[in-house]
């Protein structure tokens, strides 16, 4: 169920680590190893999507663990544990898979409920009066395909364990100013200005 609308939020406007820059470079690896896995098809010889769909993935998770470890994204982290992969922006868990935002595979999210809920745990068997936590929302990356298997978009959305979802965000695939760079621009040239003020003598 879909519970967007006028009311919809960017993600950094829920959680500021998830930039719209952060983003869009996670949309970009999802979109072009996808897209280079297909276009590597040899449908005469016998390749499906089925077996190129995996490939696509294991490039994309590849890719990811490479940024990871890089010195340009300290703020990406992953975390593989057989067949299961997440991506973490900071602290920020953000679960990847191929299919439809207004439909997302409840088997993934019910993986994270079950991870947050451990977490919870943990934390309170440290903290007798922590409060309990509101029912949560986790982020997700729905990359939506062609019926050729090539990417038709890439969306972040939030969903919660019932399968409800909102603040879908689509990241603009121009590569100009996200809303939170706008946001900061302004404030940048203020401080700036701000520095540059001399105190003239009375």
């Amino acid at each position: 169920m879909h519970a967007g609308g006028s009311s919809a939020q960017k993600p950094w406007e829920v959680d500021p680590a998830l930039k719209g820059r952060r983003l869009a470079l996670l949309s970009q690896v999802a979109i072009e190893t996808r897209n280079r896995a297909f276009s590597e098809a040899h449908r005469e010889e016998g390749d499906t999507n089925w077996g190129l769909g995996c490939k696509a993935h294991e490039r994309f998770c590849y890719a990811l663990c490479q940024l990871a470890e890089g010195a340009e994204s300290p703020w990406l982290r992953v975390r593989r544990e057989g067949l299961s992969f997440t991506t973490f922006v900071e602290d920020v868990p953000v679960r990847v898979y191929r299919g439809s935002a207004l439909r997302p595979p409840l088997r993934h999210v019910r993986t994270m409920a079950l991870e947050k809920r451990l977490v919870d745990e943990r934390q309170l068997s440290l903290f007798a009066d922590a409060a309990p936590n509101e029912a949560p929302w986790f982020w997700m990356l729905a990359v939506e395909t062609f019926d050729d298997g090539r990417v038709r978009r890439t969306v972040f959305f939030q969903v919660d364990e019932a399968g409800n979802t909102r603040n879908h965000w689509e990241p603009p695939a121009d590569g100009g100013l996200f809303g939170d760079e706008l946001e900061e621009r302004p404030k940048r040239k203020a401080r700036r200005a701000a520095d540059k003020t001399v105190s003239m003598p009375s």
